[in-house]
């Protein structure tokens, strides 16, 4: 193979090793991104729809209570209508009392004939039981005393209607208000209706997208590497000239350092296969994961996981020290492929 196919091919196999976990991550993060937003428009239209419920019910109530309110008002008017019947059936029985043409007149004046009445005679007349017109059969009254009692009769009636119309006017604007009220309950309940149906179909995403991102997390904890701890990078991988020994010698891994006790998790879903004191490594923990993949982590100053221990990315294992060949607390990590180590800064994520 030329050099430069081997270059290419070099490229090709760090870019399918390195990139197709990014790949998955951003796959996982717009599957999150996705959850986020659907549950954001569910609380929205919960809130939409609760908002609503609570107006329907408002307005159901304020109908209920206008519903009362025109009733009354409806047996007012009754009330005053027969009260503007009476009046009328009172001017009619009042016209009986009147002479019927001029000479009848005078011949009641001449005659003094005229039926004189006291002030309550006069009040019965007009606010009175009907009957009482019946005591004045055949009886007359004088154009003043007549006059008198049909000016208040008449004042009676134009009162009435007065109030009739102040009434009427009262039943429009609260069957105005109720059909208003009618149609933001309709409109209400539609929307309501609808964020309900929208709401049944977001809940099954939000199922939908939750199942797929257990999925996705299950893959990518099975086939992605994250960082093990925090640190700062102190030795990379390759060759470099040991601290301890001083001779240039191959660096199977890469060094993290930070304080003591610094927590040291799972890179990666797999099996404890080691896990215990180790020369040089000093306390070391060793993990297989799947397709020929282990994580070894060196130097803790606690394991707190045991062989046959399954766990998964990003479970405590240990945590950081300075045990075995080491020059201050820190972690050394490897990532080792059927057996050889590789370079973990091309996994990690």
């Amino acid at each position: 193979m030329k050099p430069w196919n081997k270059a290419v091919a070099a490229a090709l196999v760090i870019f399918a090793v390195g990139s197709f976990p990014k790949v998955r991550v951003l796959a996982d993060e717009s599957s999150k991104a996705k959850l986020n937003e659907v549950v954001a428009q569910i609380q929205t239209l919960e809130e939409v729809k609760s908002e609503n419920e609570r107006l329907v019910e408002t307005r159901i109530n304020e109908i209920e209570t206008i519903g009362q309110t025109v009733s009354t008002l409806q047996d007012r008017i009754e009330f005053l209508t027969e009260e503007k019947a009476a009046v009328d059936e009172r001017i009619g029985l009042l016209n009986q009392l009147k002479p019927s043409n001029l000479l009848q007149a005078a011949v009641l004046t001449i005659a003094r004939a005229y039926t004189v009445l006291e002030e309550a005679e006069r009040t019965a007349l007009i606010h009175g039981e009907l009957e009482v017109y019946e005591t004045y059969e055949n009886q007359y009254l004088h154009q003043d005393t007549y006059r008198v009692i049909e000016e208040e009769l008449l004042l009676k009636k134009a009162e009435i209607e007065e109030n009739l119309l102040q009434v009427e006017a009262l039943v429009n604007s609260e069957m105005t208000k109720k059909e208003q009220y009618t149609n933001v309950v309709t409109e209400a309940q539609r929307v309501s209706s609808e964020a309900s149906v929208t709401l049944s179909a977001l809940s099954v995403e939000k199922v939908t997208l939750e199942e797929q991102i257990e999925k996705e997390e299950a893959v990518r904890k099975s086939t992605t590497f994250i960082w093990p701890t925090a640190g700062r990078l102190t030795s990379p991988f390759g060759y470099r000239i040991h601290p301890i020994s001083r001779t240039r010698r191959m660096h199977s891994g890469i060094d993290l350092a930070n304080s003591t006790g610094t927590n040291i998790t799972a890179s990666q879903n797999g099996k404890v296969i080691s896990a215990g004191y180790k020369g040089t490594y000093g306390n070391l923990v060793v993990i297989r994961h799947g397709n020929g993949m282990e994580t070894a982590y060196a130097h803790l100053s606690r394991i707190s996981v045991s062989v046959g221990d399954v766990v998964t990315q990003g479970q405590s294992i240990g945590k950081m020290g300075s045990t075995g060949g080491s020059t201050g607390s820190h972690l050394h990590f490897e990532i080792r492929k059927n057996g050889t180590a590789v370079n973990p800064m091309n996994y990690l994520q």
